[in-house]
């Protein structure tokens, strides 16, 4: 009964757009460095752990339905890579659909433990991905929190305001679908109570898609489409240069 219990159903691009439309009821879509603390804003945030391909499927609902989100990018996933062509022509589109992009920054990469010890690292990530996509990087969230990062609660580092500062922690309302379920409430339910003045609702793009799915399978979908895309990208690079890939 797992389908019932997590809420299978919930996570279609369908639902998706649903789930937007009932938010917009209550919230001014709003980005991280442009919000009235005294308006029922909501901060619609998505952490790209896993596909840019993804990310732009729910980029184009958002930009149809008139709202902005805010998509942070890892320069250290281990499942896509910034710098390929086409992830950066993603990206790019991201950017013209009007939503900003941030940093995902992963502070387990550099081993990070004292809070005075991430200015560096995120100065360097910060000025990686301006440069790189050309739009000033205002805002990041720390990937996979511990409590460690949790402590890390000023407002901004680095010239960047940060997702898990106290004011967001303590006074905004929160939502997320972390690991393809809603780890706290129903999203669904939170919206449509609008129970909390201004909202922080995080989403994984690769979570949401056509069909309805467990959290396994989305993420085994996820991975098959990766791998067909890197086949076709390698297949045509072959045959452009009248080369053959030689089989049994």
């Amino acid at each position: 009964m797992n389908s019932v219990k997590y809420h299978f159903d919930d996570f279609t691009l369908d639902n998706y757009r649903r789930l937007i439309h009932i938010a917009k009821r209550n919230y001014a879509f709003r980005f991280y460095n442009d919000f009235d603390r005294d308006e029922r804003f909501m901060l619609w945030r998505h952490d790209v752990d896993f596909s840019m391909t993804y990310a732009v499927r729910t980029a184009e609902i958002e930009h149809d339905e008139g709202v902005v989100a805010t998509y942070f990018l890892n320069p250290h996933s281990e499942f896509y890579n910034l710098l390929d062509p086409q992830n950066k022509e993603r990206v790019q589109r991201l950017i013209e659909l009007g939503h900003h992009i941030a940093l995902h920054f992963d502070s387990h990469y550099y081993n990070v433990e004292k809070a005075e010890d991430l200015e560096d690292s995120l100065v360097f990530e910060k000025h990686f991905l301006e440069h790189l996509f050309g739009q000033e990087i205002t805002s990041f969230a720390f990937h996979n929190t511990t409590p460690f990062i949790l402590s890390c609660d000023d407002w901004s580092y680095a010239g960047m305001i940060n997702t898990y500062a106290k004011y967001f922690q303590q006074d905004v309302g929160y939502c997320s679908d972390s690991n393809g379920h809603w780890r706290h409430e129903r999203l669904e339910n939170v919206l449509s109570s609008a129970e909390d003045h201004n909202m922080q609702v995080l989403t994984h793009p690769a979570w949401w898609q056509e069909n309805v799915g467990s959290p396994e399978q989305r993420l085994w979908n996820c991975i098959d489409s990766s791998k067909e895309e890197t086949k076709t990208i390698y297949l045509d690079l072959v045959h452009s240069f009248g080369r053959e890939l030689i089989t049994d």
